[in-house]
């Protein structure tokens, strides 16, 4: 058999390796970097391998979690949908099925209403602080579960507590309207009409001039006007 010469060699299949090099040849690499590719080769494949899979997984997660909100969504707006106790057990499933959705907190929150709705105040405070504890105060949530909480409180006549979480609601902007009213109302309904019309002064002098107040504003003077022409 003829021996391989430079005219009759044997031709080979390209290796990874001389793909490897022709890629780094084609970059105009420097050579200490050339260097290191070529010895951490293997280092380099698992990398790339792992960062790879992320960014798969990392896609694959994002479409799975929009199809999970997408369905909490649904389950909630059926929810909604229903009466009684059917509507109690469709909203618990909803909590129970996608818990780490905002989907699931409204559904707690509309238990904690049926609760409220159904004069069972304590229930209601209960649901409504355990919404509480998982949003931060950042969350347009929270300033209402806190309204929610005020609201149970009052109902259930625990009126200095009541108190404490209107004074905390004032400080939440939009809310502090409600919330002196809330405190206002406390004070009329156990004989306190001093306190009553000092709590609405204070938002008055609170809100100035302000023109967004303007309707708020006339409400408060009218009770004012009403409770010093009791004494």
């Amino acid at each position: 058999m003829a021996s391989d010469n430079a005219f009759n060699k044997r031709l080979t299949a390209e290796t990874t390796m001389d793909k490897v090099e022709g890629l780094l040849e084609h970059f105009n690499l420097p050579p200490k970097a050339i260097t290191f590719i070529r010895a951490n080769q293997k280092i380099i494949k698992i990398t790339l391998i792992v960062v790879i899979a992320a960014v798969v997984s990392g896609s694959l997660y994002k479409s799975y979690r929009q199809q999970v909100l997408e369905k909490a969504s649904s389950a909630l707006a059926v929810a909604a949908q229903q009466t009684g106790a059917e509507q109690v057990e469709a909203l618990q499933k909803v909590v129970d099925d996608y818990g780490s959705t905002s989907s699931a907190q409204w559904a707690k929150i509309e238990l904690a209403h049926l609760d409220m709705k159904n004069g069972a105040y304590g229930d209601a405070g209960e649901k409504y602080r355990k919404v509480l504890a998982d949003v931060k105060e950042s969350n347009p949530l929270y300033p209402l579960v806190l309204f929610g909480i005020a609201q149970s409180l009052e109902a259930d006549k625990k009126y200095a507590e009541a108190v404490s979480q209107y004074d905390a609601l004032k400080n939440f902007k939009g809310f502090e309207h409600i919330a002196h009213t809330g405190m206002g109302r406390i004070e009329e309904m156990q004989g306190n009409i001093d306190k009553a019309i000092a709590v609405y002064n204070n938002f008055l002098m609170s809100i100035g001039d302000d023109p967004s107040f303007a309707q708020a504003k006339e409400e408060v003077e009218n009770k004012v006007a009403r409770l010093k022409a009791r004494k």
